[in-house]
């Protein structure tokens, strides 16, 4: 269930691949199975209070992840890509006691911090 949420909303972010055409669900699909029982453990560890070191080993996962997607999307849609993903995985995962969370995510300022996140990792 949650790998059809997450291929749903990525598609539904109307991606460009770097071919020009609108990200498909061929190219998503192979990513999502690869990465998604990481992502989840990641997630699942939430379930307790979401810990700021649970939060940021979540947030790397994700980043990392999405790095993979390099070869495959054009432009900077990246950080989109990683905030949809912690959105589905916080919203599944996380007790109501971390709102914050996603007060956080749903906040303009999640995409920059994820920037930052990437830069910090890869750069």
């Amino acid at each position: 269930m949650l790998k059809s949420q997450i291929l749903t909303a990525l598609l539904a972010l109307s991606v460009t691949a770097r071919s020009g055409a609108p990200l498909t669900a061929d190219t998503v699909t192979p990513w999502v199975e690869q990465h998604v029982s990481l992502l989840t453990r990641k997630a699942a560890a939430l379930r307790d209070g979401a810990t700021w070191t649970e939060v940021t080993d979540l947030i790397d996962a994700t980043v990392r992840a999405a790095q993979d997607l390099k070869g495959a999307v054009a432009g900077v849609p990246r950080a989109r890509i990683v905030r949809t993903v912690l959105q589905l995985l916080v919203r599944e995962f996380a007790p109501p006691s971390a709102g914050w969370l996603l007060m956080l995510l749903d906040n303009a300022l999640a995409e920059a911090l994820i920037e930052m996140a990437f830069k910090r990792l890869f750069d």
